[in-house]
């Protein structure tokens, strides 16, 4: 703080001194601090209101959306695949000198067909 800032701090001080401890300003001082104090007392009510139903629309959309479980499958030892994988020389004994037609599908996969003699 500069020297003329405390001086006219002082001046207004001494002026008003008086006035702030009794009369007219004194009382407009007064509700002006009673008006500050109860809007600070609403705003930190309203935010702890805030904060509690946050917390509570998060702690009830978790409830009733629990995070989805992966599921891991185990194939037992005794379960048949789907398909098997043979080498070439199996699938020719397995033919017979059967005709044996390859296609393309629609999604681009390759199709065998065992056509009749």
């Amino acid at each position: 703080m500069n020297r003329k800032e405390h001086e006219r701090e002082k001046l207004l001080a001494e002026t008003f001194h008086g006035e702030w401890l009794e009369g007219p300003a004194a009382t407009f001082a007064q509700q002006a601090a009673r008006l500050a104090r109860q809007r600070r007392r609403q705003r930190r009510a309203f935010l702890t209101f805030a904060m509690a139903a946050g917390a509570a629309a998060a702690l009830l959309v978790s409830l009733r959306h629990p995070l989805a479980r992966t599921e891991t499958t185990t194939s037992t030892p005794h379960s048949t695949p789907a398909y098997e994988i043979i080498s070439d020389e199996e699938l020719l004994a397995q033919l017979h000198d059967r005709p044996l037609l390859v296609m393309r599908g629609e999604n681009g996969a390759k199709e065998f067909v065992l056509l009749d003699r």
